[in-house]
């Protein structure tokens, strides 16, 4: 079965969100800064289905997840604006897990099949699949990214047991790298062919890090713990940190393109996690009141005025790795991810403007 495992304690709270699925639609208001919202939870397609996660969407709303069912087997899923779904099944594969779509209608997804390997897949509008594995890749690692020109970037455990990013452009190049002198690279996304993510830096915290397509680096919050870094196609990143030796919490940051950064936090907030910027400046992402998540996470939203406003999900749980976890906002100002309730069953939901 793939394992989408983490390297970082926000995607350990993330990917600990495994429960039965039992079908619902809803509808419930968000709660914001002077914007009016809904939003809608939604089940991925067929029957048994036990969980769905939505982890991707593109800026025409389309959002992409994977669905486990009750024999633990996992397909993919795509979500049309009308509310139609179609699986998505890598072709012969046992387990297939989708991650990401861009304005093309491409898919970037990983599957296994009967001899246990995982590979990644791209699945274009059309759905005709390809398939590749980055040299020396022991184990795939995380979640695979796809940006509009159709540049892919992830991460994978090497078979000589260090975790190193990957990107592989439009023509089928990879390029496996880590970060300045340093190791354990983990990618968090990519915007015309600049990779973002973390690494552990020489200072011996995981630096944020931005790759451009001729290979050069831009390391920014070196002296801190990085936890995810997003960009938009303005060269703004934004993502969470953490102080060393701190209690736990974290807060978000914003770096423009001339590298002034800037902070900021939910009020109320322990741990902050950011999960997507647009071309706005708009971010969203989760948080909670306690740093092991014991009364479940929410959703916020930072706008482009710097107002922030907090939200749940329909039928959202408050026990521990329950509640909402936004994972990608476009440029509509829309909002997917996962919600998991009250019986820790998890769904798919989209908050819209």
């Amino acid at each position: 079965m793939l394992l989408n495992s983490s390297l970082r304690s926000s995607e350990v709270v993330r990917l600990a969100i495994v429960a039965i699925v039992s079908g619902f639609l809803a509808l419930a208001p968000a709660v914001s800064a002077g914007q009016s919202s809904s939003i809608i939870s939604f089940d991925g397609p067929g029957v048994g289905t036990r969980s769905t996660g939505a982890y991707g969407m593109n800026s025409t709303g389309t959002i992409v997840g994977t669905v486990i069912t009750s024999s633990n087997k996992t397909y993919g899923f795509l979500r049309q604006t009308n509310g139609n779904m179609t699986k998505v099944i890598y072709p012969g594969a046992q387990y297939t897990s989708v991650y990401g779509i861009n304005d093309s209608g491409t898919i970037v997804g990983s599957y296994s099949g009967r001899g246990g390997h995982d590979q990644v897949f791209l699945r274009t509008a059309d759905g005709k699949f390809t398939s590749f594995v980055p040299s020396n890749t022991q184990f795939l690692e995380g979640f695979a990214f796809i940006d509009n020109l159709g540049n892919v970037a992830g991460t994978i455990l090497t078979t000589y047991d260090f975790f190193e990013c990957y990107v592989r452009t439009s023509d089928g190049t990879i390029t496996l790298f880590t970060g300045p002198r340093g190791f354990d690279c983990v990618t968090t996304g990519i915007v015309n062919e600049t990779v973002t993510g973390e690494y552990g830096a020489p200072s011996g915290y995981y630096a944020a890090f931005l790759r451009a397509p001729d290979g050069t680096f831009t390391v920014f919050l070196a002296n801190v713990q990085v936890a995810g870094v997003y960009l938009n196609k303005s060269g703004t990143a934004a993502g969470a940190f953490s102080l060393p030796g701190g209690s736990g919490s974290t807060d978000g940051f914003l770096r423009s393109a001339d590298g002034v950064l800037d902070y900021f936090t939910v009020p109320g907030s322990v741990p902050l996690y950011v999960r997507g910027i647009n071309d706005s400046g708009a971010v969203a992402g989760d948080w909670a009141t306690d740093p092991e998540f014991n009364l479940g996470a929410h959703g916020f939203q930072r706008f482009p005025n710097g107002s922030i406003g907090t939200f749940d999900a329909p039928g959202a749980g408050t026990g521990q790795f329950q509640g909402t976890y936004p994972s990608a906002i476009n440029n509509a100002g829309a909002i997917a991810g996962t919600v998991v309730d009250s019986s820790n069953v998890s769904h798919g939901f989209l908050l819209t403007q």
